[in-house]
């Protein structure tokens, strides 16, 4: 009876000591000063990523659309998306390549009639033409979803309010409630506050937030909720590998389409 209660004891003290401890669970943040400091960091740490924006469920103006980020002084962005380019017409795939501020390079489907050995047109912010306008339009939509650290972290600080933590394994997320009006008085950035006072000026006084993080840290999801007049606009972009690999560069000049 001895020899098998020293069995057991030694058969114990074996597990415990091979058992891999469980993972540590995440400190969550207490507000968004420390959660968007900290996300900042985390993502500033890895630089690159992949993304994908869902479609809007109940409205908005995003169409789906995937593609990675280089993120740096200014974040470049390869994306591709489908929506209808004509009245009428059926979703064709537009894809695009920002590697600065000033302009972005579209790779538009054979109904726009350019050589099949030149499907890219330069856009340039300097230009006012319809096409120029509708195109960047489309490239800013997805990139204000997918380049979180441009737009959702600034205004999230400025104006954010953290409601709820719920952790789940060694994922975490953060409900927050975002004031335009609180983050338009306190954000710097002159584009930030005329891309808020825009809402402001269409009687959106603000949007739930939901920021879900991994175990390191890292945003997986982003997803906001927004009233407009009786429409809830419902938006959303998941992040996955981190510090992957990505090369986005413009594409050459000899697949590039003149617009004269």
């Amino acid at each position: 009876m001895k020899r098998t209660a020293t069995l057991l004891v030694a058969a114990i003290a074996l597990a415990a000591c091979t058992s891999a401890p469980p993972p540590a669970q995440p400190t969550p943040h207490s507000d968004v000063k420390s959660l968007v400091a900290a996300v900042s960091k985390a993502v500033n740490e890895k630089k690159t990523y992949r993304f994908t924006i869902a479609p809007p469920t109940t409205g908005g103006v995003t169409a789906p659309a995937n593609g990675a980020v280089r993120l740096g002084d200014v974040p470049s962005i390869d994306a591709t998306t489908k929506r209808p380019v004509q009245t009428g017409g059926v979703e064709e795939e537009l894809r695009f390549i920002s590697t600065t501020k000033d302009s972005a390079f579209v790779k538009v489907p054979p109904v726009f009639g350019l050589p099949a050995d030149k499907p890219w047109v330069k856009l340039e912010r300097k230009d006012t033409d319809d096409f120029t306008n509708t195109m960047l339009g489309f490239h800013d939509v997805i990139y204000q979803q997918a380049v979180f650290t441009t737009y959702h972290l600034p205004v999230i600080q400025a104006g954010g309010e953290l409601k709820l933590t719920a952790q789940t394994g060694d994922k975490t997320r953060y409900s927050i409630a975002v004031d335009y009006k609180r983050a338009y008085d306190n954000l710097t950035d002159e584009n930030l506050r005329n891309e808020v006072k825009l809402a402001l000026d269409q009687g959106v006084t603000g949007s739930a937030g939901e920021l879900e993080l991994n175990g390191s840290g890292l945003p997986i999801r982003i997803k906001f909720s927004t009233q407009f007049q009786n429409a809830l606009i419902i938006d959303e972009a998941r992040f996955s590998d981190w510090g992957t690999d990505v090369k986005i560069a413009e594409p050459n000049a000899n697949e590039i389409s003149s617009r004269n």
